[in-house]
């Protein structure tokens, strides 16, 4: 094994490891709960909020979890726009940090080649916008953005035209609400298929292109 695929699954395990625990200790039902308790004080609110989007990647919670809060306090014609924001600012933690990690050798060289083929198939923007519709982990997305080649602008276009369906249902979710409630949060079996086959056919017409001029995607 190369001395960097070393280092670098070393670091991943280690850095997986904290996340894991970060994860475990931190409920995301208490900690959005304790922020809507500051509802009443705007201000504070945003400040939370904020900070709860950089930090999210970390804890592992899902976006939709910080979109139905929003959805809740703000409803939806605030909470939709605030929600969009949201979700771009939250993926640029584990996008900066994948960059600053990328290689040319090792584990991450190799995933960043394997980005670096699937932009060139499929366009870049074009690319993040399908991986965001599909029911992808997102902060997986970002990792792997951040890996490639794909500048940090065509990131963010991508993530909120990519995120746009996901956003409006858990806002709309949130503001339907008359208490707040983490419990079983789901998308939607409709909203799940709506959106991976919407993905599906953002990306058929430039994958069949290439695999028809001899391209490979793996």
């Amino acid at each position: 094994m190369q001395r960097a695929t070393r280092r670098q699954l070393f670091g991943s395990v280690l850095a997986g490891g904290a996340v894991l625990a970060a994860a475990v200790v931190l409920s995301p039902a208490a900690v959005l709960g304790q922020a809507e308790t500051l509802s009443s004080r705007p201000a504070l609110f945003l400040a939370a909020l904020t900070v709860i989007y950089l930090f999210r990647p970390f804890v592992l919670w899902p976006i939709s979890a910080v979109s139905v809060l929003v959805g809740y306090v703000y409803g939806v014609a605030i909470g939709i726009p605030l929600g969009l924001a949201g979700a771009v600012v939250t993926s640029l933690p584990p996008f900066v940090l994948a960059r600053y990690v990328r290689s040319d050798d090792g584990v991450f060289g190799y995933l960043g080649q394997r980005g670096d083929r699937l932009v060139e198939a499929t366009g870049a923007l074009r690319g993040i916008v399908a991986a965001r519709l599909a029911p992808l982990p997102a902060d997986g997305v970002s990792y792997a953005a951040g890996l490639s080649q794909v500048s940090a602008v065509t990131m963010l276009v991508g993530t909120a035209l990519g995120e746009t369906p996901w956003v409006i249902a858990a806002v709309t979710a949130g503001s339907s609400m008359r208490t707040l409630s983490l419990q079983g949060l789901s998308s939607g079996l409709p909203l799940v298929v709506g959106a991976g086959s919407l993905a599906v056919l953002v990306l058929a017409g430039p994958a069949y292109r290439h695999l028809r001029d001899g391209g490979d995607l793996a």
